[in-house]
């Protein structure tokens, strides 16, 4: 279970993931990007007859999430789709293996030019949910 929360920020779009475990982060912040390129893309159940498989390393949890994001970000633009459903297949602190799910589209709503490190940081916070600040440059 995760929630997402839109906070302002100026010329970017920022928004605060929280989760239960640190998959949930990449499930939520997968459905935020999806939504901000395509709004309600994923809202009613459709056919998702595109299939990929990401695999992403990085130096830490937090790296490893905006990594993972920017590759699939980069999925998206370069194969004009949309990913409703991500099967996390292996995750650690510095690598993550997934399957993303979704269908082409003929267009954005809004271009993403960048998931961004700035003010990132993936941790547990006091009450044992795990959270983080995504930029999004727009």
């Amino acid at each position: 279970m995760f929630s997402i929360h839109h906070i302002p920020h100026t010329a970017d779009l920022c928004i605060r993931l929280i989760g239960d475990a640190p998959a949930d982060l990449f499930r939520g912040g997968l459905e935020a990007m999806t939504h901000i390129m395509r709004e309600d893309a994923c809202r009613e159940e459709k056919r998702l007859p595109l299939r990929f498989a990401v695999h992403t390393a990085s130096v830490d949890r937090t790296a490893l999430l905006i990594d993972f994001l920017s590759d699939v970000l980069l999925l998206m633009q370069t194969e004009k789709a949309v990913f409703c459903q991500v099967d996390l297949t292996c995750l650690d602190e510095k690598a993550v293996e997934a399957n993303i799910l979704g269908y082409p589209v003929d267009g954005f709503d809004e271009d993403i030019k960048a998931v961004t490190y700035h003010e990132a940081d993936v941790r547990r916070s006091e009450d044992g949910k795990w959270e983080t600040l995504l930029i999004f440059d727009i």
